[in-house]
């Protein structure tokens, strides 16, 4: 059984395709740095056609944003939407209706913490949006094909040492963590870790849910 994983070629992405292929698991890598843009309809349909059918499928492309709505220009709002939302949107259109032509299958998408607590002007408006649009596609995608053996299910990350984390000052990571009862970030590892567990047969009949990973610092 395959596995497809976007955005497969640095911090999370690549601690999910490591660990897979570690267990002598197929994996397929979809990433802009290869020359597939998650967002391309035409590039992602191609991609899928070389591979064939990915019966799970990890979605973790994404960028990050900042600033308030008055710092926020169409243009920066819409870069953010189309590389979080449009390419969740691109790559489930592309792989969620095969999934169920072929039997079934598991997708996850990679939300946030700013979904559920709107964010800071750290992450941007722009970015809370997308990632409150990707629980509500998941949400989508987990009823209409559910009774087609499809389980969707989103995960949801508080800051995670990645280079979208390591973009911060000293002092703005210091105030992330203040608002973590745990007092730190998540590892790259532990996020995958999650990620495969979701997709797994271990969660057989776990479909639509969030999972909340951000130290406690937002209880759901």
């Amino acid at each position: 059984m395959s596995l497809l994983v976007t955005g497969g070629a640095s911090g999370i992405g690549a601690a999910v395709v490591a660990t897979a292929r570690a267990r002598g698991e197929t994996v397929h890598v979809l990433d802009v740095s290869t020359g597939v843009d998650a967002a391309d309809p035409v590039a992602v349909g191609e991609f899928v056609d070389a591979i064939g059918t990915p019966r799970r499928v990890a979605h973790l492309a994404g960028v990050v944003s900042a600033g308030g709505i008055e710092q926020t220009s169409l243009t920066e709002w819409e870069r953010t939407l189309r590389n979080n939302l449009t390419a969740a949107f691109v790559v489930s259109q592309a792989v969620v209706p095969r999934m169920a032509a072929a039997g079934g299958g598991s997708l996850v998408l990679m939300s946030s913490l700013n979904a559920r607590d709107g964010g800071t002007r750290l992450s941007g408006t722009a970015y809370a949006a997308a990632k409150a649009g990707v629980l509500g596609l998941m949400r989508h995608l987990a009823v209409d094909f559910g009774p087609r053996a499809v389980r969707v299910n989103a995960v949801a990350p508080g800051p995670v040492a990645t280079p979208m984390h390591d973009r911060l000052t000293a002092e703005q990571k210091a105030a992330l963590r203040s608002r973590m009862p745990l007092g730190r970030v998540s590892s790259a590892q532990e996020i995958a870790d999650i990620v495969l567990f979701l997709l797994s047969d271990s969660c057989a009949t776990v479909t639509g849910m969030t999972f909340d990973v951000n130290g406690g610092s937002h209880l759901s």
